[in-house]
């Protein structure tokens, strides 16, 4: 079954409900890269805040210099980001169920800051996603958006992977991917001036070489003989620690300089936007 848009808030909502993402993403080495980017811009925003796709406020509870707004299309992560909001933050937040495609319920200029990270790459119209945020952003404002990078063709409908491992129902999901220059194609159409584009997490294509071929061949040993699920496990889990090390190692010997010269892009999108 193929997840469309009139199952989307369901799946979302039952995804939200049974899937520890927070857990699982931020505990890897592309999770960390990309926590690490986005927080620096949060860090740096001023105003009224507005996440777009907040999930669990895995960002939005790091916000300190104003108040802040959460949407997402699932009522079950916003109560999670709710819970584990700081209980000493002099800040208020305010959690709205609802679509990135469409902020009508917010006012015009109402914003600041905006954040949308892994968004896009579930929405079915992207351009409405730069069309909102040229809607509530304030002349002067900023607003971040990352999303999965790729080279030759685009991704659409992937299938729901280790989402089956809790229970979650469907086969394949709309997941896509934008380059730096589509995105900002699309937000400079919505009437948005790009301030930056680039990729990031280009660490991954260095870090990764040797243990996916450790994953892989693991991988296929197990399916073929044990059949473990306790071994896919412990392999997922060596994979992430072998990555860490190379990064740390190529990091703290500068090893990574060398790397960067021959690895142009990472496998991840960004634009910083302004109106």
């Amino acid at each position: 079954m193929r997840i469309d848009e009139a199952r989307l808030k369901n799946f979302y909502e039952e995804v939200g409900a049974k899937y520890p993402e927070e857990e699982v993403v931020y505990h890897t080495l592309k999770g960390r890269l990309r926590k690490k980017f986005v927080l620096n811009f949060v860090r740096g925003a001023r105003g009224r805040f507005l996440d777009v796709g907040c999930n669990t406020g895995v960002y939005l509870r790091h916000y300190e210099n104003g108040n802040a707004i959460g949407i997402d299309l699932a009522h079950s992560v916003l109560k999670k980001a709710r819970e584990r909001l700081p209980r000493n933050s002099a800040n208020k937040f305010y959690f709205l169920v609802g679509s990135a495609e469409d902020l009508s319920f917010l006012s015009e200029n109402s914003i600041n800051s905006y954040l949308c990270s892994e968004v896009l790459e579930h929405v079915f119209h992207s351009q409405k996603v730069f069309n909102g945020i040229a809607r509530v952003l304030r002349p002067g404002g900023r607003a971040l958006v990352t999303t999965p990078n790729y080279r030759k063709n685009r991704p659409q409908w992937v299938e729901i992977g280790v989402l089956k491992k809790y229970e979650i129902e469907g086969d394949e999901y709309f997941h896509s991917a934008y380059r730096p220059e589509e995105m900002a194609g699309m937000a400079q159409k919505a009437g948005l001036r790009v301030l930056e584009q680039g990729t990031l997490e280009w660490e991954i294509k260095y870090t990764t070489k040797l243990p996916v071929l450790i994953l892989w061949s693991i991988r296929w040993l197990n399916r073929r003989t044990f059949k473990s699920s306790a071994l896919e496990s412990w392999n997922q889990a060596l994979f992430e620690r072998l990555s860490a090390f190379i990064y740390l190692l190529g990091h703290f010997t500068q090893l990574e300089k060398i790397f960067h010269f021959f690895i142009k892009e990472g496998v991840r999108s960004y634009v910083i936007l302004t109106k």
